[in-house]
C-alpha cells in the first residue's frame, strides 16, 4: 500500500513510517519544514513539503490532492495537530483516498477541553467540577478558584494553565467565546498517559505510560511504561462511546477511588514510541486492521535523548539519574534518525521560533495548530 504520513516534524512519525515500512508498505512523508526530524528516516521514499495547513488551507488542500494523485497514495496517517485540517480535506481528496482519522466534529468535541470534561463526566470519568468559561461573568462564578486548575480550551504543552491559581491570575483573566477556558477541579494521584488506536469504536491498540520528565510542565520527554486496567478500560469505553477512529491519547490521574481524564488529544502522542516496539500491531492497527492476534508484551522505556539532556541534565551527575538513562533507549536512535539529523531540525525550529517570537514548543506548532476554527469538514 502507498501510504503519507503527515506531521514528519513529529518524532513519532519516525516510528510510524519505520513500523509500515516494515510491513511492507511503500511510505512518503510531508510537512511544511524543510527538515522536520523525522523526514531523514531510511525507511521513507522521501519529504513532499506542503503548505501550512493553518496558515494557508486552500493551498494545503490542492497540493495534498495533487501528490495523493501522482503518487497513488491509498492511505494518509497523521501525527499530530494536522490531522484537524486533514478531517477538514478530506472531502476535497481523490476518491479512495483513506484518511485515518474521525470526523473533523468529533475531533473537535474531543480536542475542546471543556466539551471532552462533559463528555468524560457523562461516562463516569470526570474530575468532581468542571466549568467552561467563556467570559468574565462565568469566571467570577467559581467560588474558590484557587481549588482548581484552569486551562484555555485550546492548547497544548501546559501552555497558559494555572494551577491554584491566585487572586491575580484570576484578575487577569479573559476568556471569550474565541478563546474559551475551562475550569477543572484539580485531582491529585499518579499522572498516566494512555495512546490508543482504535476503529469504529473498537480499541486495536493501547499502551499506558508515565511521563517521568517533562520540558517544564508541558511535553514529556522519559515515558516509562505501566500496566493500568484502569486506564485501559476507561480508554475502551470512550472509544467505544464516540466510534472514533484513528489515534486518541489521554492524559488522565489514577486515585485511590477510580481515574480520571483530564484531557484528550485526539492525535498521536509520545505513546508511539513504546508502542512502535511492536511494529507490525502498531502498523496493523494504524490501518484499521485486526491486532487480536498479536501476542501481550512489555514494553521498555523510551526517551527522546536531545531534549531531555538540554532540559534535565542533571541527570548525568546522580546514580538515579544515570540509572534512569541507561534503563531506557532514545526513541529517534531507535527509529535510525542521526544525532546530527536531530540536530538540523532543532536548528530550524530555534530560527523560526526566533522569527515568530516564540518559544520552540509553541513554534513548533504553528503551522499545524487548530484551536477551533469555523470550515466546511
Amino acid at each position: 500500500m502507498n501510504i503519507l504520513v503527515t506531521g514528519a516534524r513529529a518524532p513519532i512519525a519516525a516510528d510510524i513510517a519505520k513500523a509500515l515500512a516494515q510491513s511492507g508498505h511503500k511510505v512518503w512523508m510531508a510537512d511544511n519544514l524543510r527538515t522536520p526530524i523525522s523526514a531523514s528516516s531510511r525507511y521513507i521514499q522521501r519529504l513532499i513539503r506542503l503548505p501550512s495547513p493553518r496558515h494557508e488551507f486552500r493551498a494545503f488542500s490542492e497540493q495534498l490532492a495533487a501528490n495523493c494523485t501522482r503518487l497513488s497514495i491509498e492511505a494518509i496517517v497523521p501525527t499530530s495537530e494536522e490531522v484537524f485540517w486533514l478531517a477538514r480535506a478530506a472531502p476535497s481528496l481523490p476518491a479512495g483516498i483513506n484518511v485515518k482519522t474521525s470526523p473533523l466534529s468529533l475531533l473537535a468535541q474531543l480536542h475542546h477541553k471543556g466539551t471532552f470534561s462533559e463528555l468524560a463526566t457523562r461516562l463516569g470519568y470526570g474530575a468532581p467540577e468542571n466549568f467552561i468559561l467563556n467570559d468574565l461573568s462565568d469566571v467570577t462564578k467559581l467560588c474558590n478558584p484557587s481549588h482548581y486548575v484552569l486551562k484555555p480550551a485550546f492548547s497544548r504543552f501546559a501552555t497558559r494553565v494555572l494551577i491554584n491559581p491566585t487572586p491575580r491570575d484570576i484578575a487577569r483573566l479573559n476568556p471569550s467565546p474565541a478563546d474559551p477556558w475551562l475550569a477543572q477541579t484539580r485531582v491529585y494521584g499518579r499522572e498516566l498517559c494512555a495512546y490508543n488506536v482504535a476503529h469504529q469504536g473498537r480499541l486495536l491498540l493501547h499502551v499506558g505510560y508515565e511521563p517521568k520528565f517533562r520540558v517544564g510542565i508541558g511535553a514529556s520527554v522519559y515515558f516509562s511504561p505501566v500496566s493500568s486496567n484502569l486506564l485501559r478500560s476507561m480508554s475502551a469505553r470512550i472509544i467505544e462511546a464516540t466510534g472514533f477512529t484513528g489515534q486518541i491519547s489521554f492524559d488522565a490521574i489514577e486515585t485511590n477511588d477510580g481515574i480520571v481524564a483530564l484531557e484528550c488529544n485526539p492525535r498521536g502522542t509520545s505513546g508511539v514510541h513504546l508502542a512502535a516496539q511492536q511494529p507490525a500491531a502498531l502498523a496493523n492497527s494504524l490501518l484499521g486492521l485486526d491486532t487480536t492476534a498479536t501476542p501481550a508484551f512489555v514494553a521498555a522505556p523510551r526517551m527522546l535523548l536531545l531534549p531531555l539532556l538540554l532540559s534535565h541534565p542533571d541527570l548525568l551527575f546522580s546514580s538515579h539519574g544515570r540509572r534512569l538513562l541507561r534503563e531506557g533507549k532514545d526513541a529517534m536512535a531507535c527509529a535510525g534518525i542521526s544525532f546530527f539529523a536531530q540536530t538540523k531540525a532543532l536548528a530550524e525550529m530555534t530560527w523560526l521560533a526566533t522569527r515568530l517570537g516564540a518559544n520552540i514548543p509553541l513554534a513548533s506548532t504553528d503551522a499545524i495548530e487548530w484551536n477551533g476554527e469555523v470550515g466546511d469538514e
